[in-house]
């Protein structure tokens, strides 16, 4: 059988990384759903760790029954082939390429990596899931070759292209034991678009083929992010902005439908956002080749930490945009925007959909009840 050769790469420095993947998304985070299924060794620090959203910390004076605690994965010494774990994705989709992190690994970081991608289309393994034996035999596509590692550093990996195929799952290999502190799979999710153009679906959603081309300010959480599947984490995978000081601030961000649709509804989700959502938020829509605003919203009230719903008037649904602008009045953090609609009229909801369903978080309701009663000043 003729071995399939890993993808061409660049090396990417340190402080390029976040500009270089900043039109991706980490497929693999565990906040989003990705997951570690099996382990060759997970002796000193376990592999799921590789995939927390925020960056590695160190407590070097902390022990516990295995030795010293550690925030990623490490296995145990002296191992004569290599260490592996297989990461299921939380989205399915192509990769760009890979970071590599050994932040605090000073002694014990793994010298080399190598990465491979598989694509699952087989339903039984979701009822039966596989076993670490048959992870080991399944037909791995080579994506990053033996790669070395340095110590106490993040390590980015560019490909030349894009993979022109979706992957659901990945494996790290890391030769021949050692320690990673943290492991991102930049790519972009698969694009799904209804068979009929009648039903209704997030015309902004990432998975959609949506993008940001455009913001004001992106301090404390980048606009792409509005564009993500579910209620998120935390304050942390939203969009926010800084405090604005002057009189009549606004921040904008400029969304690039997949496919230009008529809107029909529009949900702004601000969860986690208890202190800093917006008052208020406009959103316009504009045609293909053309820059006059449809005010598909215009100043509306938002409640903080809470799914937002509007229903669009007829005769803007009427239209058909290819570009959205979301405008928050005057600052603040947005999780989600979720811009329902179709390809073509008449706009058809589908059966068991999520368009206008409240999915409440166990604080939505209690968050803003006073627990004590509040401090008498003399």
């Amino acid at each position: 059988m003729t071995k399939i050769p890993a993808l061409p790469h660049q090396v990417v420095k340190a402080d390029k990384i976040e500009e270089t993947f900043k039109d991706c998304i980490d497929l693999a985070v565990s906040k989003r759903g990705g997951k570690v299924l099996t382990a060759t060794d997970e002796w000193f620090a376990e592999a799921q760790n590789l995939l927390s959203a925020h960056a590695p910390i160190s407590r070097p004076d902390h022990f516990v029954p295995s030795g010293a605690w550690f925030d990623g994965w490490q296995t145990r010494r002296h191992n004569a082939h290599y260490d592996w774990c297989v990461i299921e994705l939380a989205h399915p989709g192509t990769i760009e390429g890979f970071e590599v992190d050994t932040a605090f690994l000073t002694g014990n970081h793994a010298p080399f990596v190598s990465v491979e991608g598989f694509k699952d289309t087989s339903n039984a393994c979701k009822t039966k899931p596989r076993s670490h034996e048959q992870w080991a035999g399944v037909e791995w596509v080579p994506l990053l070759e033996k790669s070395a590692l340095e110590a106490n550093v993040r390590h980015g990996y560019k490909f030349d292209k894009p993979s022109d195929k979706i992957f659901t799952h990945v494996r790290l290999c890391m030769y021949p034991d050692g320690g990673l502190s943290r492991f991102r799979v930049y790519g972009h999710l698969q694009t799904i678009y209804p068979e009929n153009k009648h039903e209704m679906y997030d015309l902004a959603a990432i998975s959609s083929g949506s993008t940001v081309t455009e913001f004001s300010d992106a301090h404390y959480g980048h606009p792409s992010n509005m564009l993500l599947p579910g209620r998120g984490h935390d304050m942390s995978d939203g969009w926010e902005t800084r405090r604005s000081r002057t009189l009549g601030h606004v921040d904008f961000a400029v969304i690039k439908l997949g496919r230009p649709g008529h809107v029909a509804s529009i949900e702004v989700d601000t969860a986690h956002y208890k202190g800093n959502a917006p008052k208020a938020v406009s959103i316009a829509g504009f045609e293909i080749g053309s820059d006059e605003p449809i005010m598909l919203l215009d100043q509306k009230p938002l409640l903080p930490h809470r799914q937002n719903f509007f229903e669009i008037a007829g005769d803007l649904t009427d239209r058909r945009v290819a570009t959205i602008r979301v405008i928050m009045i005057p600052d603040g953090g947005i999780k989600r925007v979720r811009i329902w609609g179709s390809a073509q009229l008449p706009a058809v909801q589908p059966e068991d959909s999520l368009i206008g369903l409240r999915q409440e978080l166990e604080d939505e309701n209690t968050w803003n009840i006073r627990k004590h009663e509040p401090a008498v000043h003399a």
